[in-house]
């Protein structure tokens, strides 16, 4: 495409006019290209237009094809194929993407759609509640291009098999099939595999921030000496947490599988110096929970200090008397008082900082509904967002004499000096 493009247009800066072909290319990339497949006797064009009228896509039809080329019919593939090029690299087409209806009628169409380079994103196969086997006498009464076509669709679905996706109509109304259609365009394939980054913020997550910090305390690295530096028995300057992180990152198993992290960052400006290290998160998640329930789960929890395994005693009051339980000294009233009012100091300037690349989750759920969530939020592939800007006033290196601290609640600073 881009060598045609070159000869047609014969451009004076052959540099320059690629990088505006890819530019757009890129900025277009995730744009939802369809293409729906189905019987003659569904009435796809209403759910195409009912698909457009929420994703203002452009919807092609045979007809279109038909009054473009002067034909009362097209036959010729290749001819087909040209006429949906035309409408297809239409600029507004092009932004908003198109669906393309009741056109690929035969294997020919399909192949000669993706000779020109034409890709769909999304191929949908409306499929109804009704379809006997093509030996049925009852096609021996209907017009004689409904079993043709079906014999037709199955090359058709293998040319797509990539990006295809079904609908069973059943007996469901025109708005459920649109809206099925319309969630389906929201999950879009991956272009590679992506090594899942991932943050998790909330009320009191598993705090694996914690070991990081001390272990890099304790170091002899350039790093601990740094942070021993800090007119605070611990540090919580943004630079050198994120710091800490960037070095654990970085290792071998990290790079492999990925990471996921929680108890940190704890403001806007340490998501800012986050975003900064070489691997940073591409997946941020908000576990959202009223705090009295958050209050509630902390105070009721109990460690044995005997195992470490931890034990709701609301939920288990027996364990109280058969286990050695006590309370973490986290989960004391005060501290939980402190820390979540930290969060919700920083809760607004991190969402407002993340925008629309963050997924909010209802934390006052089973575990098994909040991890199979965050499960399907990780492997599939984000959505399109403005990207985030990270420090766009740059500050300089932490000075070892002297180390400015985020403004940290008493009580927290205290936990943290504790563990150190």
């Amino acid at each position: 495409e881009l060598a045609r493009e070159l000869v047609i247009q014969q451009p004076d800066d052959h540099v320059l006019f690629l990088k505006q072909i890819l530019f757009n290319a890129a900025r277009n990339r995730d744009t939802a290209r369809i293409i729906i497949l189905s019987s003659p006797r569904v009435n796809s064009l209403e759910i195409a237009r009912g698909v457009a009228e929420i994703t203002n896509q452009i919807v092609i039809t045979e007809q279109s094809l038909l009054a473009y080329s002067g034909k009362s019919e097209i036959r010729n593939s290749d001819l087909k194929a040209r006429c949906i090029l035309h409408f297809v690299r239409k600029d507004n087409a092009y932004e908003v993407g198109w669906i393309l209806l009741d056109c690929i009628r035969s294997e020919n169409d399909a192949k000669a759609l993706l000779k020109l380079g034409i890709l769909p994103t999304h191929v949908i196969h409306l499929i109804p509640p009704f379809h006997p086997p093509l030996t049925e006498l009852i096609y021996c009464h209907v017009p004689v291009e409904w079993p043709e076509y079906r014999r037709k669709m199955l090359p058709i679905r293998e040319v797509f098999r990539n990006v295809l996706r079904e609908i069973f109509l059943q007996q469901r109304s025109l708005p459920e099939v649109v809206a099925e259609c319309v969630e389906i365009l929201n999950i879009k394939p991956a272009k590679y595999g992506i090594k899942a980054r991932v943050l998790i913020l909330g009320p009191r997550g598993s705090v694996d921030f914690e070991r990081l910090i001390c272990e890099a305390w304790m170091s002899e690295s350039e790093l601990g000496k740094r942070l021993r530096a800090c007119k605070n028995e611990v540090c919580f300057h943004s630079e050198l947490l994120a710091e800490v992180v960037h070095k654990r990152v970085l290792e071998d198993d990290c790079l492999e599988y990925g990471w996921v992290l929680t108890g940190f960052p704890f403001s806007r400006k340490d998501l800012e110096y986050l975003d900064c290290i070489h691997t940073p998160p591409n997946r941020i998640i908000f576990l959202e929970c009223e705090l009295a329930i958050c209050k509630e789960r902390l105070l009721n929890r109990k460690v044995n200090v005997r195992t470490g395994s931890i034990t709701n005693i609301k939920e288990n009051p027996e364990a109280e008397a058969t286990k050695e339980l006590k309370s973490h000294p986290k989960d004391n009233l005060e501290f939980i008082d402190a820390e979540l009012s930290y969060y919700c100091e920083n809760y607004g300037d991190l969402k407002k900082y993340c925008g629309a690349s963050a997924h909010c989750i209802n934390g006052d759920q089973a575990e098994r509904w909040v991890y199979e969530t965050i499960l399907a939020i990780i492997t599939r592939a984000p959505p399109p967002f403005i990207p985030r800007k990270p420090l766009q006033d740059s500050s300089s290196s932490v000075s070892l004499d002297v180390c400015c601290c985020s403004p940290i609640p008493s009580q927290v600073l205290d936990c943290y000096t504790t563990n150190v």
